[in-house]
């Protein structure tokens, strides 16, 4: 429903519930996931696995420029799989632009040569990305997106071989014309008609992403929208078939049932990777790395200290670390700038974000504490011993 239709999805927008999110075909290569994307674009023309429109081997400015263009429709952005470094930082890159294009619906503010504003040309229809490993785009880049990790062995040929078929000789397009006409004719025959739907169009969305907020899944605020919004789009699809006799009440719910239940799994999991990215997180877990290979170290800070080596980031006993700051934070950088991966966030941002979730004690609202150490008064990020080798462990 949110990317079929040009004037569904204004309305979507007018009802206040535009889709904000990207979905992503994760798997390895022969996972089938590009011949999917073409697949399912072949209800908006023909296409296939060597045809698709878009490529992370474009410039992330003409990806933008055409996501503008492609109105109303659904496009494919296809192969983020990167060959070199320099490769892999270029499409992580292009990955943020249009994670953030599609996740926000801002386009990039421009200036004419008279300094006056050029109009913003922010995305106008949704798209699929394809990839062999998420991108490297933190906690904020992966909430934009909703992932769907295919295995080799996870499509039957026979089936897609099929469907191929049928999107050859173009019934998926004319599957697609019918579904818009039927749109109109249900909900569009009139003003009254449209302005009813457009409130019915928010009370769904509303009560299907309350619902989801009410399953217990802990997860960031953007999951229980991407999942409100394909859930009205299974609905309106069922409710098609339903009312074109080509399924009856029945297989209808059923397929409804177990469609919720698939998305709730994927939610989770999805909930889990943006998990992962949060910079709290990747800090606590890059720290126990370097602990482990030894390139840093933790001293006792109940024992005293004549000679304090250069590997030393802090102190612990059996509750807390208490870590120097901006030496603990330079170390996890440089690692993460070893290792390929990006750590933006600066150490008064790490201890923001730490203070926040509960992981660091705080004082008289500051988020370092004084402790006495080796005889003096330090100042020292107080990190929960506890906590962190839970994060580090993957229990947290």
């Amino acid at each position: 429903m949110n990317c079929v239709h040009g004037r569904a999805k204004h309305l979507l927008k007018e009802a206040g519930c535009e889709p904000k999110f990207v979905l992503f075909l994760l798997g390895k290569t022969g996972s089938r996931k590009s011949t999917l994307a073409a697949l399912t674009l072949s209800f908006f023309g023909r296409f296939t696995a060597s045809e698709l429109p878009l490529s992370f081997r474009d410039t992330a400015n003409s990806i933008l420029y055409n996501a503008f263009s492609l109105k109303d429709v659904l496009t494919v952005i296809d192969d983020l799989h990167p060959s070199s470094r320099v490769e892999e930082q270029k499409m992580n890159g292009t990955a943020q632009a249009v994670m953030r294009a599609y996740g926000d619906r801002t386009g990039k503010g421009r200036l004419r040569a008279d300094s006056s504003p050029m109009e913003s040309r922010p995305p106008q229809g949704n798209a699929i990305v394809t990839a062999e490993f998420a991108p490297d785009i933190g906690e904020s880049g992966t909430a934009r997106y909703f992932a769907l990790e295919l295995k080799e062995r996870d499509v039957d040929l026979q089936i897609l071989s099929a469907y191929q078929r049928e999107a050859a000789n173009g019934t998926l397009r004319r599957c697609m014309f019918a579904y818009t006409e039927w749109i109109k004719e249900a909900f569009l025959h009139s003003g009254e008609a449209e302005r009813e739907f457009v409130q019915f169009l928010n009370s769904r969305f509303l009560f299907c992403r309350d619902e989801f907020r009410k399953s217990g899944i802990r997860c960031h605020g953007r999951i229980p929208e991407a999942v409100a919004h394909l859930r009205m789009g299974m609905d309106f699809l069922l409710l098609f078939l339903k009312e074109k006799q080509v399924m009856d009440e029945e297989s209808c719910a059923e397929v409804q049932q177990r469609f919720k239940d698939i998305l709730y799994r994927l939610a989770a999991l999805q909930a889990e990777n943006i998990e992962q990215d949060k910079p709290t997180h990747l800090f606590i877990r890059k720290l126990f790395s370097l602990l482990e290979s030894e390139k840093v170290c933790l001293l006792n800070k109940n024992e005293t200290h004549e000679f304090v080596p250069n590997l030393c980031v802090g102190y612990e006993d059996e509750a807390w670390f208490y870590l120097h700051t901006d030496i603990a934070h330079r170390m996890v950088r440089k690692l993460c700038d070893e290792q390929g991966e990006s750590f933006a966030v600066t150490a008064k941002g790490l201890l923001k974000a730490m203070a926040e979730e509960g992981l660091i004690k705080t004082s008289a609202g500051q988020n370092t504490v004084s402790v006495r150490i080796n005889g003096k008064s330090r100042r020292v990020m107080c990190l929960d011993k506890h906590k962190a080798k839970a994060i580090a462990d993957g229990a947290l």
